[in-house]
C-alpha cells in the first residue's frame, strides 16, 4: 500500500489529507472524543506536527550550502511575496472588498499570497534535493495569515503582528543550530519528515469539507483559474531566470490547507470590511486547496521526469 502511495505525486501527503477531508465531510466528530485520539486522527495535533517538522527540516540546512537555496527558494519566495501582495494590493484598489466575477478581495488576497509547504516538502522529497526539502519551514511563512496580513495592513494604514511570523521560524532556526552543531542531529531528525508528511496530511485534511468546497461553485473555479494564471510565473521565473527545470517553482503554484482559516482570521481583525465576505472566501479558497493539491503535484512530476531530476 505504501509502495502504490509513494508512485502518486505528493501521494505521502495527497492521499491522507484526501482519505481525511472524505471522512471530515460525512463524519465530522468521528474522532473529537478528546485525549491523544484527537489530536493524532481529529486536526489537533497540526499545529505541533507542522512545528516538528520545521524543526526537523531545519537539521538539514547546512549554512555553508546556504548559497543554493538562497539562489533558487530565496529568490523564488521573494518573488512570490512580491507579485502576490502587489497584485492584491492592486486588486483591492481596482474593484475593491466586493471584487470582480463573485471573487472577493479577501478570497482573491489569501489565495493569491498562499503556498503549501506540505506539498513542498512531498514533492521535494521525491524528486528534490536534501537542501531543498531543509528550507521547507520558510515556505511555511506563505502557509499562514502573514503576507495577507500584510496586505491588508497596507491596504487599511495600519501595523502588521509579526508574531506569527517570528513563532514559524523559531523551530527551524533551533533545528538550524542543532544540524550545524553536529551533523549527526541532522541523519538523526531528517529521515522522520517521510512519516511526519504522512500525518500533517491527515491532520490538515481533518477540516476540510468537501462538500463546502463543491459549494464554492463558479467563483471557486474561476478563483483557481487566476490563481494558476498568475502563479506559473515561478515556474517560468524557476526555468528562464534562474536556467533549472522548474519544477521547485512549481511547487509554489498551491494553496495551503491553512489557508482556509485565514478568512475567518482576517475577518475577525477586519469585521466591518470583511465580515460579509468570510464565508464564501472560505468556501472558494478551500476549492482551491483541493484542487491546486491534486493538480499541481502532477505538473511537477512531468517537470521532474522529463528532465531527469529524480532523486529519490
Amino acid at each position: 500500500m505504501l509502495n502504490a502511495i509513494k508512485r502518486i505525486p505528493a501521494g505521502t501527503f495527497l492521499v491522507p489529507m484526501l482519505v481525511s477531508a472524505f471522512i471530515y465531510t460525512f463524519w465530522p466528530n468521528l474522532f473529537q472524543i478528546g485525549g491523544l485520539t484527537q489530536h493524532i486522527f481529529g486536526g489537533d495535533g497540526t499545529n505541533g506536527i507542522i512545528g516538528a517538522i520545521c524543526f526537523c527540516s531545519g537539521t538539514g540546512i547546512d549554512l555553508k550550502k546556504i548559497g543554493y537555496a538562497l539562489k533558487r527558494q530565496g529568490v523564488l519566495l521573494l518573488a512570490k511575496f512580491i507579485i502576490g501582495a502587489g497584485i492584491s494590493l492592486l486588486y483591492i484598489s481596482t474593484f475593491g472588498q466586493a471584487g470582480v466575477l463573485g471573487i472577493s478581495a479577501l478570497a482573491f488576497t489569501i489565495t493569491i499570497c498562499s503556498i503549501n509547504p506540505a506539498v513542498y516538502l512531498s514533492l521535494m522529497q521525491q524528486y528534490g534535493t536534501e537542501q531543498d526539502t531543509a528550507v521547507y519551514g520558510v515556505t511555511g511563512l506563505f502557509s499562514i495569515a502573514a503576507v495577507p496580513m500584510i496586505v491588508y495592513g497596507i491596504a487599511s494604514g495600519g501595523g502588521m503582528d509579526w508574531t506569527p511570523v517570528i513563532s514559524t521560524l523559531i523551530p527551524m532556526a533551533a533545528g538550524v543550530i542543532f544540524g550545524n552543531l553536529d551533523t549527526n542531529f541532522k541523519g538523526f531528525f531528517m529521515p522522520a519528515l517521510p512519516a511526519l508528511t504522512f500525518l500533517m496530511g491527515w491532520n490538515l485534511g481533518y477540516g476540510l469539507n468537501l462538500i463546502d468546497a463543491l459549494k464554492a461553485g463558479g467563483g471557486g473555479l474561476i478563483l483557481a483559474i487566476i490563481f494558476y494564471a498568475i502563479n506559473i510565473t515561478m515556474l517560468l521565473i524557476d526555468k528562464f531566470v534562474l536556467k533549472n527545470e522548474g519544477s521547485v517553482g512549481a511547487t509554489f503554484m498551491t494553496v495551503a490547507g491553512l489557508s482556509v482559516s485565514s478568512a475567518g482570521l482576517l475577518g475577525a481583525i477586519y469585521p466591518d470590511v470583511l465580515g460579509e465576505y468570510v464565508s464564501a472566501a472560505a468556501s472558494q479558497v478551500l476549492l482551491v486547496i483541493v484542487a491546486t493539491s491534486v493538480i499541481t503535484p502532477f505538473i511537477v512530476a512531468k517537470l521532474s521526469t522529463k528532465n531527469n531530476k529524480i532523486t529519490s
